[in-house]
């Protein structure tokens, strides 16, 4: 028989069992969540040498055959194809290195479920950006259609803002150079609405027609919708990413996140697992402009990097 004190014993033993496995627990998933972070940073310092330093070209890649391309006129100067086609892209790669820095500070944190969402559909959208200029399924002209879309809505968006916040306002729109000057050929020192009037004038120029869009113009017709279902290297959950997988960052929530949303004001806490299962983005975005790139220079980036990446971010996120 089992007399009083050994059941107490039993029940203490079980008790301290008990909080040692979810110590454990506790510990080994503080443990993945670093590694997950650690790995999201060494993303983002790739991410920010492609986005400054040059990029390593295969000799029959559409990146050399870009290079070939003539010299698009616009006013007063000359700018090669290529140089573009790399610009364009790369103020997005180093928007997705640093947002990709502020997913891993969440990560870390643990207390904001919600804004590491909008975190990872930011990483997603700005990826998807970058790739869409570089996409090799399309011709050079096709990419610099892309391309010169894009610097017009960003000129547009610059003196929209100008407008807005006055003649005070100081233009910073300007990234360094490979050579760590300051790149003034993109909009530093520079008039947008000049700017953007050469480009409007070189594209009709090249026959190329141009759409009054709300907010730019547009050479050619971009939205994320479009590129996420059509782009290159794409294995179907760009969309999700995208759509479903970011809907809370429009406002609709899935049950269980809602009330996880509801009990992490109680406890403070947006559990690293949790995040990941949402932020499909994070890891989905850099994916597919990391093939992308591959096929358009013909050179794999981050060979060691993003399998790293890749295997942490689906350990306990979920699966694909």
């Amino acid at each position: 028989m089992t007399d009083e004190g050994d059941a107490n014993r039993n029940d203490e033993a079980w008790a301290m069992e008990m909080l040692h496995r979810l110590h454990r627990g506790t510990q080994e998933a503080h443990e993945r969540r670093d590694a997950l972070a650690a790995a999201v940073d060494e993303i983002a310092d790739g991410f920010t040498k492609l986005g400054l330093k040059p990029w390593a070209t295969g000799r029959k890649s559409p990146a050399r055959e870009d290079m070939k391309a003539p010299d698009v006129l616009l006013g007063d100067r000359a700018e090669p194809a290529a140089k573009i086609l790399r610009y364009e892209s790369a103020v997005n790669i180093l928007s997705a290195a640093d947002q990709l820095r502020g997913f891993a500070v969440l990560l870390r944190a643990e207390t904001s479920l919600m804004g590491a969402v909008s975190v990872a559909r930011g990483i997603f959208e700005a990826c998807l950006w970058a790739t869409a200029v570089i996409d090799p399924t399309i011709t050079t002209d096709e990419r610099l259609k892309r391309a010169l879309t894009r610097r017009l809505a960003r000129l547009s968006a610059g003196v929209r803002l100008k407008d807005m916040l006055g003649d005070g306002a100081t233009d910073a729109d300007h990234v360094i150079d490979n050579d760590g000057h300051i790149d003034d050929a993109h909009g530093t020192n520079r008039d947008p609405a000049q700017d953007i009037a050469d480009i409007v004038i070189y594209a009709k120029d090249r026959g190329w027609p141009v759409k009054k869009g709300r907010r730019a113009s547009e050479i050619t017709p971009l939205s994320i919708d479009w590129l996420s279902e059509n782009l290159e290297r794409r294995i179907g959950i760009e969309g999700y990413a995208w759509t479903s997988g970011s809907s809370m960052a429009h406002g609709e929530h899935a049950a269980d996140t809602a009330s996880w949303v509801e009990l992490s004001q109680d406890l403070g806490t947006a559990p690293a697992w949790l995040i990941q299962l949402w932020s499909t983005g994070a890891w989905a975005g850099p994916r597919l402009f990391l093939a992308t790139l591959a096929n358009y220079t013909g050179r794999t980036s981050l060979r060691r990097e993003y399998p790293r990446f890749e295997e942490l971010f689906w350990n306990g996120g979920g699966k694909r």
